[in-house]
């Protein structure tokens, strides 16, 4: 009989818990719906015609560190996306090709982008997964690509398009640790203008950040997130930044006219899509990418909500008809620091430092990393 008993109050007591935790998950999942933001996918997804393998990874993170990528042989994919800067570069604008010359944007971090397109309910297609500022490439490839054949970036004005990626085949190519890590990977030696991109898409692949505080919460541990940061999800949703700021990346990846302030450094003002309009950038750790906007004007978290809470243009060609009716309508004020506190310390829970920080101790070409 008491061992009868025993069995009855420990099945109770485990199917108690069940419902217990059932109900917790529905809440969150409940949530989840209604607020359109969600966690990020634990795997990232790839395209069919560049699946991820340990071989084309390690060939991808070498070439991203490796300056022969650039005609002068001094920058690397991560003089501008460093892993000790968040994969950004903690400048308002980035150095360019030459000595003093400046990009007109501040570089994006391109932890998660592999993330860029994704939809609350998660899905993604990587053919269609918008980069940069504009929206001008659709998948991690092209993005890869960009930079490579810019004259301010990498390429320079030496050559055309077309004679740098003959002569970047070539330059590459020639290397024998690059000839045997292209034939694992490709079980091709030769170094093509493709699978150098498809190589350095691969290991950016890697770069996810999938368990913030928030991811976490929302799958269901409701102890990841502190009091004040559920509140700050709150008031983020009830002021409507999530109206922009939606899904897993908290972008709906689409482009707004803010009325951001040039950067005094420009000639000529930067135009984005034509109509000053941006895209919505990712909020996700922010603690490691400052500064902010595409321009790198705003230096901290702060001055970016102040510059939200005002809702003016404080550019010299946006009038205030011209901004985005999403921007005019959000439900912040100036005057009350306390829900401004709050949105800051959820956005705070979106920040996961466990991503590869890790640099090569060498590369094949031999030249420094920087």
């Amino acid at each position: 009989m008491m061992i009868t008993l025993e069995k009855f109050i420990t099945t109770f007591l485990l199917s108690l818990l069940f419902v217990l935790f059932l109900s917790c998950n529905r809440a969150v999942i409940d949530m989840q719906s209604q607020i359109n933001i969600s966690a990020l996918p634990e795997v990232a997804p790839a395209p069919k015609d560049n699946p991820i393998t340990k071989e084309k990874i390690e060939l991808g993170k070498k070439l991203f560190f490796d300056p022969i990528l650039s005609a002068n042989n001094k920058i690397s994919c991560a003089t501008c996306h460093s892993p000790k800067k968040g994969f950004a570069d903690g400048l308002d604008r980035s150095n360019g090709f030459s000595n003093g010359l400046k990009t007109k944007r501040n570089a994006p971090t391109i932890l998660n982008a592999v993330f860029n397109g994704i939809d609350l309910a998660g899905n993604l297609d990587p053919g269609n997964s918008p980069q940069f500022y504009d929206n001008r490439a659709l998948s991690l490839e092209q993005q890869c690509i960009g930079p490579l054949l810019n004259p301010e970036e990498m390429k320079g004005t030496e050559l055309s398009k077309e004679n740098y990626i003959e002569f970047l085949e070539q330059e590459v190519t020639q290397i024998k640790a690059y000839r045997t890590l292209f034939y694992r990977a490709f079980s091709d030696s030769t170094a093509t203008i493709d699978r150098i991109t498809k190589a350095i898409a691969t290991y950016e692949r890697t770069l996810i950040t999938p368990n913030s505080p928030f991811d976490r919460y929302m799958r269901g541990d409701l102890n990841a997130m502190t009091e004040k940061q559920i509140k700050g999800m709150r008031a983020f949703i009830t002021t409507g930044c999530n109206n922009c700021h939606s899904g897993p990346m908290f972008s709906d990846y689409k482009l707004y006219v803010l009325g951001v302030e040039d950067h005094p450094g420009l000639q000529n003002y930067d135009k984005g899509d034509g109509r000053y309009a941006f895209r919505t950038p990712t909020l996700r750790n922010l603690s490691y990418t400052a500064p902010y906007m595409h321009n790198g004007s705003e230096s901290s978290i702060e001055k970016v909500m102040s510059f939200y809470q005002r809702k003016r243009s404080k550019h010299p060609e946006v009038s205030k008809k011209d901004l985005a009716p999403e921007f005019r309508d959000l439900k912040l004020n100036p005057f009350d620091r306390s829900k401004t506190k709050e949105i800051i310390a959820f956005l705070e829970a979106l920040n996961d430092p466990n991503f590869d920080q890790s640099i090569p101790v060498s590369v094949p070409s031999g030249l420094s990393i920087n």
